[in-house]
């Protein structure tokens, strides 16, 4: 298992859907992490999650993603090459001036992106034979 940092951008991947966060704290004693979310990437469509960057401006029940709480050895460390062109993206998208942004995908996709992912994950599980 790679050993995460606080501040370090980490990646889940389901199918061909990224959701890249970024590393709060490692709870190593519970073998889990506290991530931010930042944006959630399908093919070449980057939707920022609200919380990157100082982007949080509207009511906060409708824009922002909280903090999960996720198991250490799903997250990956996502590669400079991959995020300093993500960072980039999101910066552009916080500071375009766009006055009436349309939310109503962001927390649906969020949350169909965590439950196909649990649902990978169990099923991963269940196929594991018991000790």
């Amino acid at each position: 298992m790679t050993s995460l940092v606080t501040g370090q951008i980490v990646f889940l991947e389901c199918r061909q859907t990224r959701l890249y966060a970024e590393v709060i704290q490692v709870l190593e004693l519970r073998l889990t992490g506290w991530i931010r979310p930042l944006a959630l990437v399908t093919g070449s469509e980057i939707t920022p999650l609200g919380t990157a960057l100082g982007t949080v401006t509207l009511d906060v029940d409708e824009s922002v993603v909280p903090d999960m709480l996720w198991p250490l050895d799903q997250l990956q460390p996502a590669l400079d090459t991959e995020v300093i062109p993500l960072l980039a993206t999101l910066s552009a998208k916080a500071s375009a001036s766009n006055p009436a942004p349309d939310h109503s995908q962001r927390p649906t996709g969020i949350h169909d992106f965590v439950r196909s992912l649990w649902a990978e994950q169990s099923q991963v599980l269940n196929q594991c034979p018991m000790p």
